[in-house]
């Protein structure tokens, strides 16, 4: 019987024992890696977002300078036709004359149209600029 109080005493002993009661400092430990846990996947979501918008942002500005491309050959082919179709017999520099005439006039246009469609600025009393 010895043999058998010895191991019913081995399992009381570790059925008291059980696991090890939590320290602060475990505590701790396992709140900081939570945090740190929760910090990185903040960080990871922010470059994440912030990769989206800059796919964006390149995407609408290709698709911008395009856009602008696109116009400005139309354009100087319009100013080429009407130089051509105009001036049939002048000169060479005749024509850069009237093709340069042509681009000033429309940069003048484009310039006096931006300036109306540009919101004014209303000056707070007190500030200099």
């Amino acid at each position: 019987m010895p043999q058998a109080e010895s191991q019913v005493s081995e399992h009381g002993i570790a059925a008291e024992v059980g696991p090890p009661e939590p320290s602060v400092s475990s505590a701790l430990e396992r709140l900081l890696a939570a945090s740190q846990g929760v910090v990185t996947k903040r960080v990871d979501l922010a470059l994440l977002e912030v990769q989206e918008i800059m796919s964006r942002g390149v995407a609408d500005a290709v698709l911008a300078g395009l856009g602008v491309l696109c116009v400005a050959a139309g354009w100087f082919a319009l100013a080429l036709c009407v130089v051509l179709l105009v001036a049939e017999d002048a000169t060479l520099v005749e024509r850069l004359g009237l093709f340069a005439l042509l681009n000033t006039v429309a940069a003048g246009l484009a310039v006096l149209v931006l300036r109306r469609s540009r919101p004014q600025v209303i000056k707070r009393p007190g500030t200099e600029n």
